[in-house]
């Protein structure tokens, strides 16, 4: 039996002639396979080395045909310096002097020469939409506005190898609205420079240009709000202004809280209190002349408005409560601030349709009690309760820091020298007798 699996069969006969046979069948076997593998390996060895040659040759043929040759490197390249300080707009868009910008636009050239025909700069105003009236036009979702060019060149001009300097300055006018990215709209300004050399070849380079606006610390804003039909009144003292980074403090006196009767007065007293920060953008997206049959005609366009909160406080106790006075008052004061990383924007106020608002909204929760005037210790909840909601609107702003207006720091101007001392005009020649020096105390220099 163990030998039909094997594949041969055992001899009836002890001869050692019929063991062998079935040895040499094994090996025949054996060596068969290895040849038959063998072939096939140099079969698929050459197939894969005729297949690489191929796409090898393939590739190269392309790269021949179709590559591009290599760009020689350009004859010169074109930066921009800056000499002003930060761009800031002090004070508000219509009392604001604006922003001196002055640098020098400065080219390097690498060749041994090079003759430019042509060298501008232009300072460029962008507002950008994010909901335009039509999605994929960029011209109802971009405009352009060239608020400055320099022309450098009046005729082609030789320059040799080196650094060559071209000074530019410009007044920005302070009413245009400062740099902001917003949740609707894009404020941006950039400088475009752009030289023409005699070969044709064209030399480009964009720089953004950030400017901000300040507003310069003032007296503190004072506001008052009544609650009818009660006798509740609010006494609310805020800054003029907050900043996007750091807290303001708000101070609020809530008056007439107690209402003497006979026997009994009722009084208010505060619960809780809560307060936001609410930020309020406006972009009205105007439509191009190829779309404005979709808004009406020219001229007219879509109005977007969007919310949302930077900061938020619930407050439970901080307050200081007083019922012995006449009419009773409660005195609080607290920090509010915007909430880090909810990026909160500047105010903008822009006649391109960009307009971003700022609300400091302030929620009171007031219950009402009342008690003997005999033993005003024992306090009993009438179950009334209001919510006195007060809004107010708050200027954010960046920090002006140590900062002036440009206007403030040149010379002053002639008509503003004061007057030099007094002349005297009635000057007469001393016609008496020779004057005796004799007692007169010499001096002498050491």
């Amino acid at each position: 039996m163990p030998a039909r699996i094997l594949g041969f069969r055992r001899a009836p006969t002890s001869s050692s002639s019929s063991l062998d046979e079935p040895v040499s069948t094994k090996q025949h076997t054996t060596e068969s396979l290895v040849e038959r593998r063998d072939s096939y390996m140099d079969y698929f060895d050459h197939h894969k080395r005729h297949s690489l040659a191929g796409k090898i040759s393939s590739k190269e043929k392309s790269k021949a045909k179709g590559s591009p040759p290599p760009s020689r490197p350009k004859a010169a390249r074109i930066e921009i310096k800056f000499e002003s300080p930060p761009l800031v707009f002090y004070g508000p868009p219509a009392q604001s002097t604006g922003a001196l910008l002055s640098g020098q636009l400065k080219v390097f050239v690498d060749d041994p020469e090079i003759n430019l025909q042509a060298l501008e700069l232009a300072m460029v105003g962008t507002i950008e939409t994010k909901r335009p009236v039509v999605t994929n036009c960029p011209d109802c979702a971009r405009k352009n506005t060239n608020l400055k060019r320099w022309e450098f060149l009046k005729e082609p001009l030789t320059l040799e190898r080196g650094e060559h300097s071209f000074p530019f300055s410009y007044l920005i006018p302070g009413h245009l609205p400062a740099t902001s990215h917003g949740w609707l709209g894009v404020v941006d300004y950039l400088l475009s420079g752009k030289a023409v050399t005699e070969k044709g070849d064209e030399l480009k380079f964009e720089r953004p240009v950030n400017i901000q606006r300040a507003i310069t610390p003032g007296p503190d804003k004072n506001s008052v709000r009544i609650f009818p039909p009660t006798k509740l009144t609010a006494h609310i003292t805020l800054p003029p202004s907050v900043h996007p980074v750091g807290d303001f403090t708000v101070q609020m006196r809530l008056s007439g809280v107690v209402a003497q009767g006979a026997t009994t007065q009722t009084r208010w007293r505060i619960r809780k209190i809560n307060w936001r920060m609410e930020e309020t953008s406006k972009m009205i997206s105007p439509a191009c002349s190829k779309h404005s049959n979709k808004v009406g005609g020219e001229g007219k366009g879509i109005l977007h408005q969007d919310s949302r909160q930077i900061g938020e406080e619930e407050l439970k106790s901080g307050w200081k409560t007083d019922f012995d006075t006449a009419d009773g008052q409660i005195d609080m004061e607290f920090s509010a601030f915007m909430r880090p990383g909810s990026n909160p924007l500047c105010d903008v106020e822009s006649p391109t349709g960009l307009t971003i608002t700022h609300n400091l909204i302030i929620e009171l929760i007031v219950a009402e009690e009342y008690c003997s005037n005999k033993n005003t210790k024992a306090v009993t909840p009438t179950g009334a309760a209001r919510v006195l909601r007060m809004q107010f609107g708050t200027i954010v702003t960046e920090r002006s820091g140590l900062g002036i207006s440009w206007d403030e720091e040149q010379p002053p101007m002639y008509e503003d020298v004061p007057a030099s001392p007094p002349t005297y005009i009635h000057v007469k020649d001393y016609e008496g007798p020779p004057l005796d020096y004799a007692d007169l105390e010499r001096m002498h220099l050491q």
